[in-house]
């Protein structure tokens, strides 16, 4: 017999002997939340720090970093260096600047 997680609104089903399924799992023990997304937790003065300064930042959310490649865009810098201050591929970069074109 499966269960369904008993979270709010989730429809996923808990391992035999569980109430909650892997993904609330893991948030809980990550970050000690269930309902935390990292596309939904973004410092804005670490975004305009490491915007202003162009500097690496380890540790960054996924927000974060794609609101300081919009930011390091904006200032003229090359894919290259953006994923090098942001520790991602150059095609990411690429994707993340075509993403915000097909979204304007």
């Amino acid at each position: 017999m499966s269960r369904h997680c008993t979270i709010d609104d989730c429809t996923k089903t808990a391992r035999p002997g569980r109430r909650i399924c892997q993904m609330h799992r893991q948030r809980l023990a990550r970050h000690g939340d269930l309902h935390f997304t990292e596309w939904t937790v973004a410092d804005d003065t670490d975004v305009e720090l490491i915007v202003a300064e162009q500097r690496p930042s380890p540790g960054l959310t996924r927000l974060e970093r794609v609101m300081v490649a919009r930011g390091l865009t904006d200032h003229g810098l090359p894919a290259s260096e953006i994923a090098r201050i942001l520790d991602v591929t150059e095609r990411t970069v690429y994707r993340w600047r075509a993403e915000d074109r097909s979204a304007a």
